[in-house]
């Protein structure tokens, strides 16, 4: 037997080696952001991307497959720390679509076990149904003991692709254990409980049966083979390791963990909760690492949260054990250089993987510190009135203020003694969903149940190659219902046995346009796919229109050809963007009408208008250039294979479309996409970025025009400055010089007018000093003055103040329109219980207005002008008041 696979790479490079000896096709796996798989927010296991191939909707790539899957898990995040649990994992996976099933599946992997990896026979322990007799021979087939068989009911030897109460593909498994200490004998074992002696290395599921809602199950329309084994705990086996975290795969990430704490893990230096933190710093690292790489980026929604939840508990738990400087980039670094051999892209995106965990970590700390604050004092509250469980309403505001996953609240408030109110966080998020909805959330209609008893003899497209097309009436829609007849102006949906009209999809509108028929016309605003139907929505402008009848149906080629240029720009922005900041770059949303098109995208921070401006150029390039835009279908796997780019979320068959532009025989633009498109890129005239901003943290939107439509905002834009130039009284190449003159000269006159104020304020202090009265042995100067800004009516009630002592200076002046009022106080007459603050709030509450501030001065606007010289009579008695006079 040739040397067994030891390092992570051999154990992965022989797992596809064995099986593509055996026939089985390699594939790529997933990113860990599925594809099409809209109900998950993660790749979990090497199936999902096979589930419906196993469910009989699409056709297999080939009768057996195998992949390495990275997966993704947040089950037991708060476990991970401890020698075992991981949120991110690598899944050796082989499959088999109506093929081999039982006997050949524990074959192979007995074979690969023992053969291959060499792991003696005696310390494999295998898992069956209870009633899986055909397993349990086949296991006794190659040679295992019964004493090594062990039957296990539901919860742990049956496989589910689909959370309880749900529907879908499952079946019996057989899973098979590493024996740690086999000397201590089978007897009274029970090896899928005792995770301390058994470690699971591989499952291999049966799957052969569909459950539907109801609990009932049938079987499925071939039996098939998913299996799955965690190439962590494989390796530690391999390489003699009770921790997955002291194998290969995490050793340089631990080492660098170890270094920022600043103790020797692996020389047994570490405090248990040192070890248990450097643990979880390196798997969350490496976790974020690949989801990162995946596209995912911080945030307060979906994938992104728990991207977030999983980098702050990293962080969070570095800081209880002293670590005070930002480590995650440099983790990430270490993972990176591990993790490149098998996933190269995350070299490629290394500066931004880096950058996003710097960003991300250093949000954190800015709101940990105020976040830990309040959560500490609400906890000492509670424990002085005796409270062991913190209020839902408490732990969302930390969320939802302080940054503060809910998860980590959870920690720290164990930590403490205490539970949280789960359901009244919940109750909270739910209201500010609520009240999100209310500002505008559009809700979806249900799927008509009209429509899906039409069948599928409808709706064919032609849309790529014609913009008209003869076709008949296959169902007209009034309010839902299916109707015979649709009269003028009444508004309706339509569907044809034929439509030239594009679907909204993809960030593309609906195309627009005409239906006749013998009888009538019907105007379409709008065209949306639903239901498994093209639905034209509108209304019958003239006659009637009829079920069955014969129907011409014509698309608005203005609206048509506007959303067309602008589909076809938003591919070229879209690579040009990843060309400028870099392939991190994924578009996240788009927008596409005939008139502009926008379109948002993963990147960490604002676009300097330096790279907007290499944007726009790189993209008008390709224009000028005028390539061709070409499409062809091909298979998903082909497709990605070749470098297109597929959108998260988005649902796509074996049979894809590829939108292509190719310059010089190298791919600039590949994208999934079933759009419209121009046939040459020189057909959009011409691309004019607005403007960029931010959409979330992590994703920028691009908005621009193509076209007549850049060509009018130029245009106007151009006007624009020559009005402008005009009104300089100059040309449009020097206005910039002409407004530098016009600001040196306002600066000149602002510093004159403001010298002239302090002349005129001087005179104006010295007529009140002049006039002041005497209250007692205190001056007192109440008086209504010329003053253009609130500095200048400042400067003139410190000059008077400065010169009368002891002494009160209340003064009112109209400033841009309005009263404003000052009230000065020198700190004898403050002692004396002079307080500026309050009088000036009364006196301003005259005049419709209010203020306050310090004993020793306060100043105030109001709103009524005419009331001004009345609030300054009412001052009078007031300051005669509070200078002890009356």
């Amino acid at each position: 037997m040739p040397n067994p696979p030891r390092t992570s790479d051999e154990i992965r490079e022989a797992f596809l080696q064995f099986f593509q000896q055996r026939g089985h096709m390699l594939l790529p796996g997933w990113p860990l952001v599925p594809i099409g798989d809209p109900t998950s927010l993660f790749t979990s296991a090497g199936m999902q991307q096979f589930k419906p191939q196993f469910m009989g909707e699409l056709p297999p790539p080939g009768k057996r497959a195998t992949t390495v899957q990275r997966c993704f898990r947040t089950t037991d995040i708060e476990e991970v720390g401890d020698l075992s649990h991981c949120t991110a994992f690598e899944m050796l996976g082989n499959f088999s679509f109506g093929d081999y099933f039982k006997r050949e599946a524990i074959a192979m992997a007995w074979e690969l076990l023992t053969k291959v990896y060499g792991i003696p026979a005696e310390r494999l322990h295998v898992t069956i149904y209870l009633d899986d007799d055909e397993s349990h021979g086949y296991w006794r087939e190659q040679g295992v003991g019964e004493d090594h068989i062990h039957r296990c009911d539901e919860e742990k030897n049956y496989w589910f692709s689909f959370p309880a109460g749900g529907s879908g593909p499952c079946g019996p498994d057989s899973e098979i254990y590493y024996d740690h200490f086999p000397e201590r004998g089978t007897e009274g074992i029970r090896v899928a409980y005792d995770d301390e002696r058994f470690l699971e290395i591989w499952n291999l599921v049966f799957m052969q049966y569909y459950q539907h809602p109801d609990g009932h199950r049938d079987p499925l329309p071939a039996q098939n083979i998913d299996t799955g084994s965690g190439l962590e705990r494989v390796a530690a086996v391999l390489q003699g390791k009770r921790s997955v975290f002291e194998t290969d795969i995490f050793l340089p990430i631990l080492e660098a963990a170890a270094a920022v704490v600043g103790v020797d893990y692996l020389g047994g230096q570490a405090t248990p909760e040192q070890a248990h933190v450097i643990r979880a710093m390196s798997e969350h690292c490496r976790a974020a690492t690949l989801l990162i790489g995946d596209g995912v980026v911080p945030s307060n929604e979906g994938r992104g949260y728990v991207l977030r939840r999983v980098i702050r508990r990293a962080v969070y738990l570095a800081r209880s054990v002293g670590v005070g400087e930002p480590f995650t980039a440099r983790l990430a670094e270490a993972a990176i250089e591990k993790l490149k051999v098998g996933y190269p892209h995350l070299a490629e995106n290394r500066a931004f993987i880096e950058r996003a965990l710097r960003a991300e970590e250093e949000r954190f700390l800015r709101t940990l510190a105020a976040g830990s604050h309040r959560l500490e004092s609400l906890l000492a509250r509670l424990r002085e009135t005796g409270a062991t469980v913190v209020p839902g309403d408490e732990a969302f505001l930390l969320y939802d203020t302080f940054g503060m996953p809910h998860e980590l609240t959870r920690e720290i408030a164990a930590a403490g003694g205490f539970s949280l109110d789960d359901a009244g966080f919940e109750a909270a998020m739910d209201a500010q969903r609520s009240r999100a909805r209310l500002q505008g959330k559009f809700f979806k209609g249900e799927v008509s149940p009209a429509l899906q008893s039409l069948g599928d003899e409808h709706s064919d497209f032609v849309g790529y190659s014609h913009t008209e097309a003869d076709a008949h009436v296959v169902a007209v829609l009034k309010a839902g219902g299916l109707v015979d007849t649709a009269l003028a102006g009444e508004s309706c949906e339509v569907v044809l046995s034929v439509t030239p009209f594009y679907p909204e999809g993809g960030g593309q509108i609906g195309d627009r346009g005409n239906i006749r028929t013998p009888s009538g016309v019907f105007r379409v605003e709008d065209t949306q796919a639903t239901g498994g139907a093209v639905v034209h929505r509108g209304h019958v402008t003239e006659g009637e229109i009829r079920v069955a009848a014969t129907a011409e149906a014509t698309v608005d080629l203005a609206h048509r050809a506007g959303a067309t240029r602008n589909h076809t720009g938003t591919h070229l922005l879209h690579s040009a963007l990843r060309s400028i900041l870099g392939q991190h770059v994924r578009q996240q949303g788009s927008l596409v009408t005939p008139d502009r098109l926008r379109f948002d995208f993963t990147h960490l921070e604002q676009t300097p208008r330096e790279a907007l401006v290499e944007v726009q150029q790189l993209a008008n390039e390709k224009v000028r250039r005028d390539l061709e835009v070409a499409w062809r279908s091909t298979s998903y796997r082909q497709a990605v294979a070749g470098g297109a780019l597929a959108f998260f979320g988005d649902k796509y068959g074996n049979e894809v479309r590829v939108v292509e532009i190719r310059d010089d025989g190298d791919t600039f633009s590949a994208e999934l996409c079933g759009g419209t498109h121009v046939h040459r890129t020189g057909e959009i005239g011409f691309v004019h970025v607005l403007r960029e901003s931010a959409v979330a943290a992590g994703t920028r939107r691009i908005e621009a025009l193509t076209g007549r439509a850049a060509e009018a905002h130029i245009l106007e834009q151009q006007e624009r400055l020559l009005r402008v130039a005009e009104r300089l009284s100059t040309g449009p190449a020097e206005i910039e010089e002409r407004l530098d003159s016009l600001q040196a000269e306002l600066e000149r006159l602002r510093k004159q007018s403001e010298q002239l104020q302090r002349i005129q304020g001087a005179g104006v202090a010295d007529a009140l000093i002049e006039g002041a009265t005497k209250v007692g042995d205190a001056f007192l100067v109440v008086a209504r003055v010329q003053a253009l800004s609130n500095e200048a009516l400042r400067e003139v009630a410190d000059r008077v103040r400065a010169k009368l002592q002891p002494s009160l200076v209340i003064l009112g002046a109209e400033i841009e329109g309005r009263p404003a009022f000052i009230a000065a106080a020198t700190p004898d007459a403050v002692a004396r219980g002079v307080h500026a603050g309050n009088l000036i709030r009364e006196i301003a509450r005259i005049a419709g207005g209010g203020g306050g501030g310090r004993p020793d001065v306060a100043q105030a606007g109001a709103k009524d002008l005419a009331q001004l010289d009345a609030a300054l009579n009412a001052a009078w008695a007031l300051a005669r008041a509070a200078l002890g006079d009356g």
